[in-house]
């Protein structure tokens, strides 16, 4: 014989107790405050997200300016010939406020970059702009076999350029490098 499951007036199920009207459950009020609170925290972490982004982009951006700064030098050691004549020393030219430097082999040995020298024009990430350069406008040329460098219009004996984030000056990223031939990422 099957037991009845239901007791007297067939509407509540055996053992399960019954909930009043007004006990229990999330209120329309309580159900708004978790979706408000959900809501800021999704903004908080949609906002860091492309700040973050930025400050990836900007450092790889300086990682890759001191990486072309390795590429210079390593082509001054190693005496590589373009089109067929061996340039004097390899090196880069930047200018403050630019979104782009050059890369450059030293032609006629005024330690300089001139206009026809230049190997490769590396344009900077869309969001990145060299903010700082001292002086205003400068060269690095490394020379062998020695790997001197000779930081031209009157660096003195190192070159730092400041990259930074347009529209956000807090986020920048520094690339020294000194006549010795060392290059460090700040």
């Amino acid at each position: 014989m099957k037991k009845n499951i239901f007791k007297k007036g067939g509407h509540r199920l055996a053992g399960i107790p019954r909930i009043a009207w007004g006990e229990g459950g999330f209120t329309l009020i309580e159900l708004l405050t978790v979706t408000f609170i959900i809501l800021i925290i999704s903004v908080l972490v949609v906002a860091n997200y492309h700040r973050g982004n930025r400050s990836v982009a900007l450092s790889a951006q300086a990682a890759r300016f001191a990486q072309d700064l390795r590429r210079a030098q390593e082509s001054a050691l190693s005496l590589r010939q373009i089109n067929g004549m061996l340039p004097y020393g390899y090196g880069i030219y930047v200018r403050q406020g630019g979104s782009s430097y050059i890369l450059y082999s030293d032609n006629n040995n005024d330690k300089i970059y001139n206009d026809g020298e230049a190997q490769e024009t590396v344009a900077l990430d869309g969001n990145i702009e060299i903010s700082s350069c001292l002086p205003n406008t400068a060269s690095i040329d490394y020379i062998a076999p020695d790997l001197t460098a000779k930081i031209n219009n009157g660096a003195g004996t190192e070159l730092r350029v400041v990259f930074r984030v347009k529209n956000d000056a807090s986020m920048t990223r520094s690339v020294v490098a000194n006549i010795a031939g060392l290059v460090y990422v700040q």
